[in-house]
């Protein structure tokens, strides 16, 4: 008996040394609130009002990072998060980003399922971030997550900051978009299919000044290898008084890239094949402003889609919002967007950043509600 008990306390004390080693923190948001979505204008039909009691201005989420030091000052990491649903209570049911990677003076390697860089930029410098009705991320079409990727972020020199990224096949296991990316009747054994990403972000960062310039390729939906390019811009500056930043964004496709099939761009462009020899070509921006005062932070932002592939499709976004500070880490807010459409634009509120998530609905979207974090 006392055999045992000496080697359950070997066994406890190994174990509570291990884990000394390696730090892990438990971390998320909770996101309740009540929004309320209207309204038709261009290509969205006239409908019925709806309200929805769900996280209205932040995905809520619960997450597990850690870091081990492994000596000669690197060290592993990790980060696991898990999106949560607090009203359906379908919690861990998708997940966030999913990541493992080594970090020192080199810099930083990351591998798994990595955050878009270009979606990253959207809600860094737009006041409503990527998830509320007042988000712009929604008026396009971006990897909010890719699947397979990797990335190196440099050390920051003289406040500029390098990162580089890449992903395999960015929707799946690789392989399994062949049929999809590929020419009909064309074999599509191996990766033909697979949409492959390419990223490098440039980031200067030095007091109240933050600049990002990001450029992007990947598979683009159609033939053969046609291309999508993508060129962003995002900068901000803190006055004090009030911080104002902005994103303008350039999305060009090959010839070709986007014929036949019924293809969804994001948002409002839903695009029925474009003709022989068409190039896919939109612009995006937007301005947005954060006013701090005391507890209270007010928000407001205006963008604009310029569509130049399809006619009378253009389309912008205006929003307001309130923050109210309870304590460090809980807050009320409110936000109200509306969305004006041309003729053959479609673009409706969706909360989600990413428009292939949540179902968009309306012009008019309206939100309160309650935040945690921890």
């Amino acid at each position: 008996m006392q055999k045992k008990i000496i080697a359950l306390a070997i066994a406890a004390a190994a174990s509570s040394a291990a884990f000394a080693q390696t730090n892990v923190t438990i971390y998320g948001n909770v996101d309740m609130g009540w929004m309320y979505r209207s309204g038709h204008n261009g290509a969205v039909a006239s409908g019925k009002s709806q309200n929805d009691l769900q996280s209205a201005a932040s995905q809520s989420h619960i997450g597990f990072k850690g870091t081990e030091d492994l000596g000669n000052g690197v060290k592993a990491l990790f980060d696991l998060q898990y999106r949560i649903s607090p009203d359906t209570n379908t919690g861990l049911a998708q997940a966030g980003h999913q990541y493992v990677g080594l970090t020192g003076g080199f810099g930083t390697v990351v591998a798994g399922y990595l955050d878009g860089i270009r979606y990253g930029i959207y809600g860094k410098y737009n006041p409503f971030g990527n998830y509320s009705v007042g988000n712009f991320a929604s008026m396009t079409t971006q990897y909010d997550r890719a699947a397979n990727a990797i990335a190196y972020i440099s050390p920051a020199f003289n406040g500029f900051t390098l990162i580089l990224a890449t992903a395999t096949n960015t929707q799946g296991a690789e392989g399994s978009l062949n049929g999809v990316h590929t020419t009909p009747g064309v074999a599509t054994q191996g990766n033909n299919g697979d949409d492959r990403l390419f990223s490098a972000n440039l980031i200067y960062a030095n007091g109240p000044l933050s600049v990002d310039l990001d450029y992007e390729t990947t598979k683009a939906v159609g033939y053969a290898n046609s291309r999508l390019y993508v060129a962003t811009t995002g900068a901000s500056y803190d006055f004090g008084p009030v911080k104002l930043g902005a994103v303008y964004d350039v999305i060009k496709g090959d010839p070709d890239s986007l014929i036949g099939g019924n293809i969804n761009l994001g948002g409002g462009s839903n695009l029925g094949g474009l003709a022989a020899g068409q190039s896919y070509d939109r612009r995006n921006w937007f301005i947005g402003a954060t006013v701090p005062l005391g507890k209270t932070k007010l928000l407001a932002s205006y963008g604009q889609v310029s569509d130049k592939t399809l006619s009378s499709a253009d389309a912008s976004k205006w929003a307001v919002g309130a923050r109210y500070a309870l304590s460090k880490r809980t807050e009320l807010y409110a936000d109200y967007a509306h969305i004006k459409n041309d003729r053959n634009a479609s673009f409706t509120i969706n909360p989600m950043g990413n428009s292939l998530g949540l179902s968009g609905g309306g012009v008019n979207g309206l939100a309160m509600g309650i935040k945690h974090s921890f």
